[in-house]
């Protein structure tokens, strides 16, 4: 368990966040803003992201590829050995 200082301003704001996010815990509150910092995040980089088709079908293979090995009980590693990137 760590202590972290706020302001006033930023506590009342995150005592808000926390009701309105029915959230259990402070630490579930700041959970939910790094989660949603990290979508933005992602959001941002990908929307730059410009494939052709064929690229695009070779990035969903091997996508495809890695969800069937991880199903299996293998491993990114071995997938990307197999013949991925």
């Amino acid at each position: 368990m760590k202590t972290i200082a706020v302001d006033e301003d930023t506590w009342e704001a995150i005592k808000k966040l926390k009701a309105k996010l029915d959230a259990r815990s402070y630490d579930e509150v700041l959970r939910k803003l790094i989660e949603a910092w990290h979508l933005v995040e992602f959001d941002l980089k990908t929307e730059k992201v410009v494939l052709d088709d064929d690229e695009a079908e070779l990035m969903i293979n091997l996508i495809k590829d890695r969800e069937r090995a991880i199903s299996r009980g293998g491993s990114h590693e071995k997938t990307s050995q197999e013949g991925g990137l």
